[in-house]
């Protein structure tokens, strides 16, 4: 019988109650704990996921003797400080997407993962769908060829909420390319690589200074190619195409995808369909619960190397546009 890892969430906020929905039937995974600077918060985070504690500081969470895994929940330019709090004290980590605010932090997050012997990955919950472990075993097998080229987007329009919210906040660390972006991104290197040799991007700036909308190619040393959008100024069909020299994979809404299409050079095509989620969390956290009972240190489906390399690429993007969020001032 596998061991039952159990998880405290830090920061119940507007993510928690989406990440939640499908928990029950994650195998061998507990919530046990939560932890919210709001009592009030708390509470109802414990009502709704089962939580039989409920702390009101993340450190009291770092120490609990009832949590093995902490998924940190909070928004972005949180993410280094509280992952290295929990890590520090022997808690293993799934950190939401982005891993970080820019790939220093990426680095600084990886090295204390292993310095304190403790397991770290990015909820890149696309990842662990049945419909892209799938995808990426046609990749393998050869079924579409050597990959020449990649396109994603991700993007949404929200322009009614107000200069002050977290997307539009820089003090946030908001924008569409952390927010969404890192998805179209990591969609990319899930099937190319991590390591592009030339990366381009424009970018529309909203007024409050933060991206409103990216248009990036990236270039890799075989030859292949890729694009991907994002923002938060429109709305974009969220469909990632991967074009091989012997066919082509589309997958639709591929950030949760239930169904993508095969097309061989032969002209066959074949859809693949599989029972759609009500938002599909579960499947990372019984990755990142086996990984620790295999005491892997990091995942092999989204590796520290990887998140640090999409961190890195994120950063050379605003950066260029010179978006340079306060907390990388100081």
């Amino acid at each position: 019988m596998e061991s039952e890892i159990r998880l405290g969430i830090l920061g119940p906020g507007s993510i928690f109650r989406r990440v939640m929905t499908d928990m029950p039937r994650a195998r061998g995974v507990r919530v046990t704990a939560v932890a919210s600077r709001s009592p009030e918060r708390g509470a109802e985070a414990a009502r709704i996921c089962g939580a039989e504690r409920v702390y009101t500081s993340y450190e009291e969470l770092a120490a609990s003797p009832d949590v093995d895994l902490v998924y940190i929940a909070t928004p972005h330019n949180f993410h280094c400080e509280q992952a290295m709090l929990c890590m520090r004290a022997g808690k293993h980590v799934i950190c939401e997407k982005p891993l970080a605010l820019n790939g220093e932090e990426a680095r600084r997050m990886a090295a204390c993962a292993r310095e304190h012997g403790v397991f770290l990955m990015e909820a890149m919950w696309t990842r662990f769908f049945p419909a892209m472990v799938r995808v990426r075993e046609l990749i393998r097998e050869g079924a579409i060829g050597e990959v020449l080229h990649v396109t994603a987007n991700f993007s949404y329009r929200a322009t009614m909420l107000p200069a002050t919210s977290r997307l539009w906040s820089r003090e946030l660390a908001g924008g569409g390319l952390l927010d969404v972006g890192v998805y179209a991104l990591e969609a990319v290197t899930d099937v190319l690589g991590w390591e592009p040799e030339a990366v381009q991007g424009l970018c529309k700036k909203a007024e409050t200074g933060v991206d409103a909308r990216f248009a990036v190619q990236m270039l890799y040393p075989s030859g292949a190619t890729a694009q991907f959008g994002c923002g938060c100024d429109v709305t974009m069909r969220s469909t990632e195409m991967i074009y091989g020299a012997k066919g082509l994979i589309e997958i639709p809404e591929f950030w949760h995808p239930t169904s993508f299409t095969l097309q061989r050079a032969s002209g066959e095509t074949e859809t693949h369909t599989f029972p759609p989620e009500n938002e599909g969390h579960h499947y990372e956290f019984m990755h990142a619960a086996e990984c620790i009972r295999q005491g892997l240190g990091e995942s092999p489906v989204i590796s520290l190397a990887e998140s640090i390399a999409a961190a890195d690429i994120m950063t050379k993007l605003r950066r260029e546009q010179q978006i340079v969020y306060p907390q990388e001032q100081k």
